[in-house]
């Protein structure tokens, strides 16, 4: 009788022992895995790119179809992993051309990375340009060849000589030349451009 209360003790610590192990592996917030998975990724693409053998400087990249050019690259650095296909850039800079009036983007960042077999490339880091008379600021920029878009995340201001707007991300088809703007989205409309806005005087 004696050893009873020490024996349900010992129970009780290794069973409460045993669910605070279980709820932590099976039950653990999505949102902490999801980071720490996101984070996996980068750090995996990022050591492939650092094992590349295939280093080059001051390169330039060329991307075309049916006998036209659709973009250019210019990069101070590349690194190319042959395995994975996968070519890893600093300060890129991005010269494309779409539609039949041969319309150009220019876009440079900090880094990037491109897959030209699929005609994809990812520019991240300080993501600057122009399409027209449009500017674009971002933190993040995939292009995707084979549908023609141009999707843009982090904090990104697009300007016109009419408008400004900021949202978390945007959609831009580099085609049908139309812009979806989503997440907490902000505009500045003026019609008669800002030089008439009286807030500038």
């Amino acid at each position: 009788m004696k050893g009873r209360p020490a024996l349900f003790i010992a129970i009780f610590v290794i069973g409460l022992a045993l669910g605070v192990t279980i709820k932590a592996y099976f039950f653990s917030d999505p949102l902490i895995e999801e980071t720490a998975s996101d984070t996996g990724v980068e750090k995996s693409r990022k050591q492939l790119i650092d094992e590349s053998a295939i280093v080059a400087e001051d390169i330039e990249l060329v991307q075309g179809k049916q006998g036209a050019m659709t973009w250019k690259l210019l990069a101070k650095t590349a690194k190319y992993n042959q395995e994975k296909k996968l070519i890893g850039v600093e300060r890129p800079q991005l010269t494309a051309y779409y539609g039949e009036d041969r319309q150009e983007v220019y876009v440079k960042a900090d880094r990037g990375e491109i897959d030209q077999n699929d005609d994809n490339l990812t520019l991240y880091d300080n993501v600057t340009g122009r399409f027209g008379d449009m500017s674009l600021n971002a933190q993040h920029l995939d292009y995707i060849g084979a549908i023609n878009k141009v999707y843009l995340k982090g904090g990104v201001t697009v300007r016109r000589p009419e408008m400004t707007f900021k949202a978390a991300a945007v959609e831009i088809d580099l085609v049908e030349r139309q812009l979806v703007a989503a997440g907490g989205v902000e505009a500045l409309l003026a019609p008669r451009g800002f030089e008439e806005i009286p807030f500038n005087e």
